[in-house]
């Protein structure tokens, strides 16, 4: 397809591959550690509830700040780099504070790097295969979550600590900084700098309130396990069926986005789908996963592809900040109200929000035709 720099866009889909086989790695083995440090379920909870938040928010900084600069590899490199020094720092780290401190630092190099990487992903793509080019990342990206999640589990099942997991996983780390230099040599794509207009970052935060009550209708996988939690196998082969389902979903959406730009509208009505399988119960639940792969390949592909034609990195950065906190009010609301027995409220905020979203959606896209 013309304009579509396939190298690059392999490479990069590499870079995210071993590193989000170090980050999940990391992170199936962590919880363990801090729980081994003698920490308790609630400081494990607030670890990595902040972590996120702050993997979240600092999008709103980071991605301004790489327009403003402009180059973006700097950006990136950083990010994984300092991604890297976290994991690392981990298995020397014999405190729960160290541990919590690093884990932070890990989730603001990704939001450190996400927005300048995704402004080098949307150039390689091209005018006509942005689509594309987040599409075939994101499934690489999958691939490498599942290979983390993998080795921690085999290397904490035949005995080992979780420090040996942290160790073992910094191979594909180093492996993804190898990579990383090697796109920047050969890729031959190098974003100019683009500060964005009031306009473009107008619709930037329209389109990221869009995304805000699409996180919010986001009924999570974890939710469907809790359920399912009485017969573990069952509630881990959701978790799985989500994880392998969002690899060949992640290619078929960003080929559909490149056809039509419409597939912007999709999103609620995928998260209105699953909160109904949510209460159904049974095999839905299945369905329910693969729907659950579906938004968050939707939020990694389409969104970011659609929020690329807005603006630059700043875009990016206030489209996933926004999508971010949706995501973890909708998680605190939706574990309150199962834990109260109130599962019809769930499924009335979820067909709230997703109508929410599509409404703010469909007023944006008609006004700006991208």
């Amino acid at each position: 397809m013309e304009g579509l720099n396939i190298r690059l866009i392999l490479l990069l889909g590499l870079v995210s591959l071993f590193a989000d086989w170090l980050y999940e790695g990391m992170r199936a083995a962590a919880p363990q550690y801090l729980a081994y440090l003698g920490a308790s379920a609630a400081f494990v909870g607030f670890v990595f509830g902040l972590g996120d938040a702050l993997g979240y928010a600092a999008r709103f900084v980071t991605g301004p700040l790489a327009d403003k600069r402009g180059g973006y590899w700097l950006e990136t490199f950083l990010g994984y780099g300092l991604q890297v020094g976290a994991v690392a720092g981990l298995v020397f780290a014999r405190d729960v504070w160290h541990v919590a401190a690093l884990i932070f630092l890990e989730r603001f190099s990704k939001a450190l790097r996400t927005p300048a990487r995704d402004v080098i992903i949307a150039s390689a793509g091209g005018k006509g295969a942005r689509g594309k080019a987040f599409g075939i990342h994101a499934a690489l990206d999958q691939i490498g979550a599942v290979a983390g999640a993998v080795t921690a589990t085999t290397l904490l099942y035949l005995g080992h600590t979780p420090r040996d997991v942290f160790a073992a996983v910094l191979i594909p780390g180093v492996a993804a900084l190898a990579m990383l230099y090697l796109a920047y040599k050969v890729g031959n794509v190098k974003p100019s700098r683009r500060a964005p207009t009031r306009g473009e970052l107008a619709n930037a935060l329209a389109f990221g309130a869009a995304q805000f009550f699409l996180g919010l209708s986001l009924v999570h996988i974890s939710l469907f396990m809790y359920k399912t939690a009485d017969v573990a196998w069952v509630a881990s082969l959701l978790y799985l069926v989500a994880m392998v389902a969002e690899i060949p979903l992640s290619v078929a959406l960003g080929h559909l986005y490149d056809r039509s730009s419409r597939m912007v509208y999709a999103g609620p009505l995928l998260a209105a789908l699953l909160a109904l399988c949510f209460i159904q119960g049974g095999a839905y639940y299945f369905v329910g996963a693969v729907l659950y792969a579906s938004l968050t390949a939707y939020a990694d592909i389409v969104a970011k592809a659609y929020a690329s034609k807005l603006g630059g990195a700043t875009s990016l950065g206030v489209v996933n900040s926004l999508w971010g906190l949706g995501l973890m009010l909708g998680g605190v609301l939706y574990g309150y109200w199962l834990d109260v027995g109130q599962e019809t409220y769930i499924v009335a905020m979820a067909l709230l929000s997703s109508t929410t979203s599509l409404a703010i959606l469909r007023f944006l896209h008609s006004r700006i035709h991208l």
